[in-house]
Parts: structure tokens; C-alpha cells; sequence
């Protein structure tokens, strides 16, 4: 027993140092994901940009030269619209992780800063609530970006419509519309889900 408790400054030194090697390791983390959803942004924005360029010109070049050229047109959209809403998903995905990383480094500083060492009162009230920030926050830049994702995927399925079906437009404002709405639904759906739950079911669901 005397050996155990001999040992025990030793094993809560090596837990502090643990915990400061996990600390820097969430805050690099962090920062991974949050710029990794910008790349996706920029990713499905070149992809966009590629296919919508192809559909168009296809779709010019076919009046022009009196051509079928609608099933190629047809096709470079509906891929540009599956990496659409893959993307979108991703976002939202991602968004689960980075909270779920924040609120770590959010229970760490708490932890620490409890004993206010050196007598630092953390006056300008830094982060310390492992329960924020929100999965959801509409206001959040990753929301943001989801309702980018969502519009663009909504204009090319309006798109994609219109080709199908050039003369109705009340299904082409429908459809988009309608595809733009469920976007949000399900995104905002599963990220208030994720709430009050321990990693392992946020994350992986057990």
C-alpha cells in the first residue's frame, strides 16, 4: 500500500501532462476541422463551377447546332447534385465533430482554471462551459456555409427540372424549394439530436 501511495504524486503529475498533451492535441484538431469545412466549401464550388460550365455549354451548343445534347447536360448535372448533397452532409457531420472537440478543450480550461493559478480569474471570460458551444447555432459560420451548400444544391436541381420539364415552372420553383427546405430539416435535425449525449452516441451512435 506504501508503495502505491508513494507513487501517486508521480501518476497525477503524469495525468497533468497527459491532459496538457491532449489539450494541444484538441486545439490542433480544432482547427483541422474547422478549416476542413472550408475546403469542402471550395471543393463543391470548383465541382459546381466545372459541371454547371458543362451543362450550360452543352445545353447552348445542342440549340446551336440543333443537337440532342439534353441527356449529357442532364447527366453533368445530376453528378454536380450527388456531390452536392454529399458535401452538405459532410458539412454537417463535421460540425458534430468540431463541437464535440470544442466542448473537451471548453471542460479542460474549466478544470484548470478552477484553482485560478497564479491568481488568473480568467476576467475576460473565456470559454470554460463543456455544454457550449450548441450543435446547432444558426448564426454559427459552419450553418452558414451549410445554407450555401443547400441553395446551390436546390439550383441544380431547379436546374435539372428545367430541362426535364422547360414549361412548368411551379415544379422547378417547387422542387428546388422543396429539396432547400428538406436539406435543413434533416441537417438541423441530426445535429439537435447529438445533444446530451455522450461521445461515443453523438459521434457513433452507441
Amino acid at each position: 500500500m506504501s508503495s502505491v501511495n508513494n507513487n501517486k504524486p508521480d501518476r497525477e503529475i503524469e495525468a497533468f501532462r497527459f491532459l496538457e498533451r491532449d489539450f494541444n492535441h484538441c486545439t490542433e484538431q480544432l482547427r483541422h476541422y474547422d478549416a476542413q469545412i472550408i475546403d469542402m466549401l471550395k471543393f463543391t464550388f470548383t465541382v459546381y463551377s466545372a459541371l454547371i460550365g458543362i451543362a450550360v455549354g452543352l445545353y447552348q451548343f445542342g440549340l446551336k447546332e440543333n443537337k440532342n445534347l439534353y441527356f449529357p447536360a442532364i447527366a453533368a448535372l445530376i453528378v454536380g447534385l450527388i456531390i452536392g448533397l454529399l458535401m452538405f452532409a459532410l458539412v454537417v457531420r463535421n460540425r458534430a465533430y468540431f463541437v464535440q472537440v470544442v466542448r473537451y478543450i471548453n471542460e479542460q480550461r474549466n478544470f484548470f482554471l478552477q484553482i485560478k493559478p497564479g491568481g488568473f480569474e480568467n476576467k475576460s471570460g473565456m470559454y470554460i462551459d463543456y455544454k457550449m458551444p450548441p450543435y446547432f447555432n444558426w448564426r454559427s459560420s459552419h450553418s452558414w456555409i451549410g445554407y450555401i451548400l443547400a441553395a446551390i444544391n436546390a439550383s441544380l436541381l431547379g436546374g435539372l427540372l428545367y430541362l426535364l420539364f422547360p414549361k412548368i415552372w411551379a415544379g422547378v420553383i417547387g422542387g428546388s424549394s422543396i429539396l432547400f427546405i428538406l436539406q435543413l430539416i434533416l441537417g438541423i435535425k441530426y445535429l439537435r439530436t447529438r445533444e446530451n449525449k455522450t461521445t461515443s452516441k453523438a459521434i457513433f451512435g452507441k
